[in-house]
């Protein structure tokens, strides 16, 4: 047999291990190139939708700005897991904070703009109309909890607030946990660990995991929100307990991927 005939063979037999190397090689750089200006997409959304969304966020402020002169000084503002009230404010700074769900559709329609990869947004672009509106909405009728409480159309104690946000909440979770394997590699939206934004199939993985992560969580949720006043405080620590201690399972499995060669890890 020829030298060169050994050297096209020796190629052959190196070609699988050579194709990963060349293919995580590829996308190491594709993470690090600095996206080009085309790559940066426009909304994912339609102006009309954006347009529609910003009206009812400016309706809604101005009929809190209407209904502001029969408002008492002092004003509820938050409510514990049970629907009691335990916080107050002025009013001019409840009136401030009903400026929050315009203030979070703006930033909204910036993120797509801004990230390197936003061309990835137009993918999603019905499931992230859909986040935007339910977002928006559920956050208006957040800033109306102040209103119906002091013209006594909802108890100051016992009152259903706590168990709406809790599972509108945990439904959410369930809703995004369930679309997460879909999401594409993009710096502002997803489990961003430095190990998935480095490499396509660990940004996979991770986000597959972290999906099933964010369900359990939502669901747990909205089964405390169900419960919120009869077991309190409690509810608010299964949220906080569920939606850390998964973002911290997520972020781990991510790193355990990357050691484990970005490949799906495996229990012997």
């Amino acid at each position: 047999m020829s030298n060169n005939d050994r050297s096209v063979r020796d190629d052959r037999d190196a070609s699988p291990t050579l194709k990963t190397t060349e293919s995580d090689a590829a996308g190491t750089q594709e993470a690090g190139r600095s996206p080009s200006l085309e790559e940066r997409a426009s909304s994912p959304i339609k102006r009309g939708v954006w347009i529609a969304l910003g009206a009812l966020c400016l309706a809604s402020f101005l009929g809190h700005l209407a209904l502001f002169p029969q408002l008492p000084e002092m004003v509820p503002v938050h409510w514990d897991a049970a629907g009691n009230v335990d916080g107050w404010s002025s009013r001019v700074s409840a009136l401030g904070l009903d400026l929050i769900p315009l203030g979070l559709l703006l930033m909204l329609y910036v993120v797509p703009k801004i990230d390197p990869r936003g061309r990835v947004y137009e993918r999603m672009g019905g499931f992230y109309t859909g986040f935007v509106a339910l977002f928006t909405l559920f956050m208006i009728c957040i800033t109306w909890t102040t209103e119906l409480t002091v013209f006594g159309i909802v108890p100051q104690n016992s009152s259903p607030i706590g168990i709406f946000v809790g599972v509108i909440a945990g439904i959410g979770l369930i809703l995004l946990g369930n679309y997460l394997p879909k999401i594409k590699r993009n710096y502002t939206f997803g489990c961003k660990t430095p190990w998935a934004l480095d490499n396509d199939r660990n940004w996979r993985l991770t986000h597959r995991f972290g999906g099933v992560a964010m369900i359990i969580a939502g669901i747990a949720t909205t089964a405390s929100g169900l419960f919120s006043q009869q077991i309190g405080d409690a509810s608010a620590v299964i949220l906080l307990v569920t939606v850390v201690g998964s973002s911290i399972a997520t972020y781990i499995y991510s790193y355990l991927v990357f050691r484990h060669g970005n490949r799906p890890l495996r229990i012997r």
